[in-house]
């Protein structure tokens, strides 16, 4: 199976919190991560199937266009709290990658190709992935 990646770069603010607990509850369980802090976001989408006619699986440009329209727009310099999504659920990379893969997936299906794969690094040295079932 062929598969390509393309790389997304986005800033986002966010607090790991549960909204239910108290603030001393958020603090143990999050520790710093529980007061507002933010991050340069890497998204990476991995798309696997066939080549088409002319040798691509999917022309770069157009899965940025769809990543762009889908994540992008919303996420980018946003307080991801305030976003529907995580209004009552803490916005982890887990959580985050999670609820990206669900948005992509049904926009990048068809009969040649599915979306394989989103990994969001929150650094450069933490991130989370979620993969398709085989």
């Amino acid at each position: 199976m062929l598969s390509i990646t393309k790389s997304f770069t986005f800033h986002a603010a966010h607090r790991l919190r549960h909204p239910h607990r108290t603030d001393e509850d958020n603090q143990a369980i999050f520790g710093v991560c529980a007061l507002p802090h933010g991050h340069t976001y890497q998204l990476q989408v991995t798309l696997c199937g066939t080549p088409d006619e002319n040798g691509m699986i999917l022309l770069f440009e157009n899965l940025k266009a769809i990543v762009g329209d889908a994540v992008l727009s919303r996420y980018d310099h946003a307080d991801l709290n305030a976003l529907a999504e995580y209004r009552a659920v803490p916005p982890t990379a887990e959580v985050m990658a999670g609820h990206i893969f669900e948005i992509l997936a049904p926009r990048l299906a068809t009969d040649r190709y599915r979306l394989q794969e989103v990994r969001l690094y929150e650094t450069a040295t933490a991130w989370a992935s979620v993969t398709a079932d085989a």
